[in-house]
């Protein structure tokens, strides 16, 4: 009889799954690689990142473009940071979970293009915050933590 289970945790991601275990060797199929992905220039272009040097800032498709050829020599897993113009950034952070923000475009076509390519997505609040912090600010500027637990759930 075949058994119906999901594995725990990251055992069900090969790549999750090769880091876990009792070995302390450190290879390069462990590092992660953090890519930039914006709205702030055209999705086919990319731009510098000023005191970040050999850095840039990603278009959606500018940034398949990007890992195609990484992607090609090993390149197993990207961990994805959002840039978003000042106008799409509001006190809860709503445009994290828009349809329309870099990160949510991308996904899918990063996905398409690289389906053995684990994706890891910055999960703060603080990209897409109008104040700039980590979480929901109560009335006197302090972190609601309830509030921005249930933020982040619902991203």
């Amino acid at each position: 009889m075949e058994a119906n289970h999901l594995l725990h945790s990251g055992y069900f991601n090969e790549t999750l799954r090769s880091w876990h275990g009792s070995n302390t060797l450190l290879n390069i199929s462990q590092l992660i690689y953090p890519v930039f992905v914006t709205d702030l220039i055209p999705d086919e272009s990319s731009e510098e990142i000023p005191n970040f040097p050999e850095q840039r800032r990603y278009g959606v498709d500018a940034l398949t473009e990007h890992l195609a050829p990484l992607v090609k020599k090993g390149l197993k897993t990207i961990l994805i940071f959002g840039v978003t113009a000042n106008t799409n950034k509001t006190l809860n952070g709503a445009y994290a979970s828009s349809k329309d923000s870099p990160v949510r475009r991308c996904l899918p076509k990063l996905r398409s293009q690289f389906p053995s390519l684990t994706l890891a997505v910055d999960l703060c609040l603080c990209a897409y915050t109008s104040h700039g912090h980590c979480g929901i600010l109560k009335s006197d500027g302090t972190i609601d933590n309830q509030a921005s637990i249930e933020r982040l759930a619902e991203i």
